[in-house]
């Protein structure tokens, strides 16, 4: 009798075990598509950045500020929603920021002026930074053991989504929407995020799981809580500033290849160099999901990215253009890395309960710093004349990646690593 007992309690053990491991599999799921459609919605206006200037008679200062409104606002509100964060919690902040995202994808269509259109490109920006900033929240809650592949799959869902947006939005004017139709398109990618915020509010748990206990068990009343792993104080902008360094190359050069090339009159290599460095991110993005939960947390991927950035950045202002193929994958690559592994620092390194406010305050440096690169680039430009200076910023990048990669706290122990 007592030999079934122990064994009816241990098929009942394994199915639990099993429903969890299903659980989880479901909320990897759900955290990789909120990533793609936290981008698709904001990736999807490049490619009909001509027709909304021409139809709504915008000049390029006003033009400029529809791309870039996104990234501040995205930076400038990380910080607040972390402290909201702590209030609602990551899911329900989630919940919000998804309905934002959605709202204001489709109200921007409804009115075909430029203050609306700024005015909800405002709000799903907000809807962005609310969602965005929850996420790691919620990797720390779920996935304590395993942070490093839970963050690896959500950027893997942002830069899919970007390739998505970027790649299928032409196809669609062209053969389905219109080719003028550029309002139906900012339909089309608002109403992709409904069924996402439907899976989100059905299959995630209302109460945010606890890190499980090694024996996988639930805890007694009775059992004496173990104090958690003493962690270091992390600063924001230390983990803001290593995080900026792939955001910063990133987005530098996408701003500055076009001008660069046909002020050396090379125009005609900006197409296969743009696609090139935005195609080189994805093996590594998936490469590194991979091993990403070996590398989370470690010092040297960082430095040994910004000494590849640093020699990358000599090779493309010294050599032939035919080389720039080469120049542009690898820091495509080199950037996802710092994007894969920045992402996870604050759910990783935040003490318990800070995970929110580290993570908005670190986005808000991110966000600052990147969007600052091609500002000054451009401003050196204008200074000296000289095209190759507009690539400055990413020597600075370069060098922060390794001196505060050098510097990056180590955790006394990291869940789901061996000592």
């Amino acid at each position: 009798m007592g030999n079934g007992g122990v064994a009816q309690r241990g098929q009942v053990a394994s199915s639990g075990h099993r429903r969890g491991g299903e659980r989880r599999l479901v909320l990897l799921g759900l955290i990789f598509l909120v990533g793609v459609h936290l981008r698709t919605v904001l990736l999807g206006v490049p490619p009909v950045l001509p027709l909304i200037q021409r139809d709504l008679a915008l000049s390029y200062t006003a033009t400029g500020l529809l791309t870039g409104l996104p990234v501040l606002i995205m930076g400038g509100a990380a910080w607040a929603s972390g402290r909201a964060i702590e209030r609602i919690g990551g899911r329900r902040a989630v919940t919000i920021g998804l309905a934002l995202l959605t709202a204001g994808a489709l109200l921007r269509a409804s009115f075909p002026a430029a203050l609306p259109l700024y005015l909800f490109t405002a709000v799903l920006s907000l809807g962005i930074a609310l969602s965005q900033t929850a996420v790691p929240v919620l990797v720390r809650h779920w996935f304590p053991r395993h942070i490093g592949l839970a963050s690896a799959l959500y950027t893997d869902g942002i830069i899919a989504g970007e390739v998505l947006a970027v790649a299928a939005t032409g196809p669609l004017l062209r053969h389905w929407l219109g080719a003028e139709s550029w309002r139906a398109s900012f339909v089309f990618w608002g109403l992709l995020v409904v069924p996402v915020l439907l899976l989100w509010l059905a299959l995630t748990p209302a109460a945010e799981l606890q890190p499980a206990r090694a024996g996988g068990g639930v805890p007694s009343a009775s059992a004496s809580p173990r104090p958690a792993p003493a962690r270091p104080r992390v600063r924001a902008w230390h983990l803001g500033l290593i995080s900026s360094g792939g955001g910063l190359i990133y987005f530098t050069m996408n701003s500055w290849i076009p001008s660069y090339n046909a002020a050396l009159g090379h125009a005609d290599a900006t197409a296969l160099a743009l696609t090139l460095l935005n195609a080189a991110q994805i093996p590594v993005s998936l490469a590194l999901t991979v091993v990403a939960q070996r590398l989370v947390g470690r010092r040297w991927p960082f430095i040994a990215a910004g000494a590849i950035c640093l020699g990358t950045l000599i090779g493309w202002a010294t050599t032939p253009v035919t080389w720039q193929p080469l120049w542009v994958m690898v820091f495509g690559g080199a950037s996802v890395a710092v994007l894969v592994l920045g992402t996870a620092l604050p759910p990783l390194l935040a003490r318990p309960g800070e995970v929110a406010r580290l993570t908005g305050a670190t986005l808000t440096v991110s966000y600052g710093v990147a969007f600052a690169g091609p500002f000054v680039g451009g401003w050196l430009w204008d200074q000296f004349d000289r095209p190759v200076l507009a690539f400055t910023p990413i020597a600075a990048a370069s060098l922060v990646l390794m001196l505060l990669g050098a510097r990056l706290p180590r955790p006394d122990k990291v869940p789901g690593k061996v000592a």
